[in-house]
């Protein structure tokens, strides 16, 4: 992948965290909140691929389609995040380090149906 030209970050997105605590039940509750609250992080968009899958051995399909963002480097990043973009949850995947020059991560992320886990 050559780096990004000038122009091509230009999608913005939230990469967000789990965190879980207990309710008033004392049942797990996850609560997502933004990693990176005060930076607003640019992103290139590629669509990779897209597909059905069947969700229970009952039956019944659910769309699982995979998408790449690349950004500049952040540390911490991680594929227990997840990130979000136009309002939509991609679950991190993969994290990867272009080349390990700490300029741009690329992050490999699916739509699958687990909310970012």
């Amino acid at each position: 992948m050559p780096t990004p030209g000038a122009g091509q970050l230009n999608q913005q997105i939230t990469i967000q965290q789990r965190t879980q605590t207990k309710d008033a039940e004392g049942g797990m509750v996850d609560t997502w909140t933004d990693y990176f609250p005060a930076i607003l992080i640019w992103a290139k968009k590629n669509n990779l691929s897209g597909n059905e899958r069947s969700a229970t051995s009952k039956g019944g399909q659910t769309l699982d389609a995979r998408t790449e963002f690349t950004i500049y480097y952040l540390a911490g990043v991680s594929n227990e995040m997840r990130v979000v973009h136009n309002g939509k949850f991609y679950n991190i995947r993969h994290v990867n380090n272009y080349m390990e020059r700490d300029e741009y991560l690329i992050i490999t992320c699916d739509t699958g149906g687990n909310h970012g886990r």
